[in-house]
């Protein structure tokens, strides 16, 4: 069985998370911690008719990759929110 190049057009990267499109893996991040999420496998390691599949090992490693340098990237949409600071802000006399 021959391994598919994975490629970086091949996946979908939005502040909610990253999906490699052909297979449907995916890491969703939970809110306020970017690095720490869910992974979902997709159709990575389903045997594919035509005998060409895409690495697990080798998807995953490239989403983390990208995921990696988005948040880099874009540092303004993982900023974390302090609520404590906020309450009291919103609940202070004027």
């Amino acid at each position: 069985m021959a391994n598919t190049l994975i490629r970086r057009d091949q996946f979908n990267i939005t502040p909610e998370g990253i999906v490699h499109k052909p297979t449907d893996a995916g890491f969703t991040p939970y809110p306020g911690d970017p690095y720490s999420g869910i992974t979902r496998l997709g159709q990575l390691g389903n045997d594919h008719p035509n005998g060409n599949a895409f690495s697990s090992a080798d998807v995953q490693r490239v989403m983390s990759e990208l995921w990696a340098e988005y948040v880099v990237d874009n540092p303004q949409l993982f900023k974390a929110v302090d609520t404590k600071s906020a309450e009291t802000t919103a609940s202070a006399p004027t």
